[in-house]
């Protein structure tokens, strides 16, 4: 039954989860927008409306999902994005493409494109089209430009709105896209946080599961996290709207305020746990007397320590660590228990807002668990019995 040390455990996991994704969200915001991801994914999109798909195997279309900073540069996609329409939206300075334009911008741009206007009747409207399509999109996507433009009844203002809507439903994919180009990062990230800081699930569990403190400290530590965080937190989406890119700075301002209180709960998890991949300076040799077996603290593997330096300090026993023995320790660490940060890397790539929710959860869940009551004799139908004394007659 749900109830005392299963429980306690799972919620210090969820917790643990809780903080490493909302850094992981960070770190991945501060690489999306040093690589302008979002530019990029505008582009490729897009790219994709414009020129008809090069047919290629599953292994090469793996290697062009993993190629993250993805920039199309070819003679359509480049006229498009040289018409002033689009041009101007974007910066002066290193990142010149647009993060995001509406699609009122794009059906204007094509419709320039096409040398279309208002001034001319539907016939004449209707030949530039077929003559200037293939100039303007690849064979099969211009095949589909006049499929619309026989559904609009030949009609430009008709025919712009379903430009516009086209764009709409592309850019709704092309969200997805981009939410899963941060997953993969977030994966990644989860990956090397998890090695950085020895966040590894499986010996996280096994302790957690015999140190009933250390449980009861990190459910205390996440009972005090959703006291002053009520709000679930929220993750920034690919912004390919002006409101869209005011919510994402709103949210990444709110995402960089609790980075420095985020910093903090994960020391103090790691100061209850006894994590930590990377070797101090130094560390205080104790010896057993029983055994004569050394220990260096409780997050230290003692199995992996490479050849140390040692030297006594005011009677006391201490070993000294190079930039070599700690770069050795970490390497045979991530050797050892890295089935274990993948898992945790795993997790993490689910994200902020899942963990905050199940925590939520699995909290109320804690505070509705009761203990058991002892309760007076009830017959069948829950009739309260008197006891013996009372049906005694004098």
């Amino acid at each position: 039954m749900f109830g005392s040390a299963t429980l306690e455990v799972i919620i210090s996991l969820v917790f643990i989860y809780l903080l490493y994704s909302l850094l992981a969200t960070v770190v991945a915001e501060i690489i999306a927008t040093a690589l302008a991801l979002r530019a990029r994914n505008l582009k490729e999109a897009v790219d994709r409306m414009l020129n008809d798909e090069i047919d290629s195997s599953r292994f090469q279309r793996f290697l062009n999902f993993l190629k993250l900073w993805k920039n199309p540069s070819n003679k359509l996609i480049n006229n498009f994005y040289n018409h002033p329409e689009i041009k101007y939206l974007g910066s002066s300075g290193l990142f010149r493409n647009p993060s995001s334009f509406k699609a009122v911008s794009f059906s204007k741009t094509v419709i320039f494109l096409l040398n279309c206007s208002r001034e001319l009747d539907a016939d004449k409207i209707d030949t530039l089209l077929r003559t200037k399509a293939a100039t303007v999109f690849g064979e099969e996507t211009a095949g589909y430009v006049l499929n619309i433009w026989e559904d609009s009844q030949r009609d430009l203002v008709r025919f712009k709105l379903q430009l516009e809507a086209w764009f709409d439903r592309t850019m709704e994919q092309a969200t997805e896209w981009y939410k899963r180009k941060i997953q993969v990062i977030l994966l990644f990230l989860g990956f090397l946080l998890a090695s950085l800081f020895n966040v590894d699930t499986i010996a996280i569990s096994k302790q957690l599961s015999k140190d009933k403190g250390a449980r009861e400290q990190m459910v205390q530590l996440a009972s005090a996290y959703l006291e002053s965080h009520p709000e679930r937190p929220r993750t920034v989406g690919a912004s390919l709207d002006s409101a869209a890119a005011r919510e994402y700075k709103e949210q990444m301002d709110s995402l960089m305020a609790i980075k420095q209180e985020l910093q903090r709960d994960i020391i103090a998890t790691q100061s209850i746990l006894g994590v930590g991949s990377w070797l101090p300076d130094s560390l205080e040799i104790k010896t057993n007397p029983k055994t004569g077996q050394r220990t260096f603290g409780a997050s230290i593997d003692a199995t992996l320590l490479p050849k140390y330096k040692e030297e006594m300090v005011n009677n006391q026993l201490f070993a000294f660590f190079s930039f070599r023995n700690k770069c050795s320790y970490f390497f045979s660490l991530l050797g050892k228990h890295w089935p274990g940060f993948l898992l945790t890397a795993l997790a993490i790539s689910l994200g902020a807002p899942f963990w905050f929710d199940l925590l939520n959860k699995l909290m109320k869940l804690r505070t509705s668990v009761k203990q058991p009551q002892s309760s007076t004799n009830t017959n069948s139908d829950n009739t309260v019995l008197p006891s013996d004394s009372s049906r005694r007659t004098e």
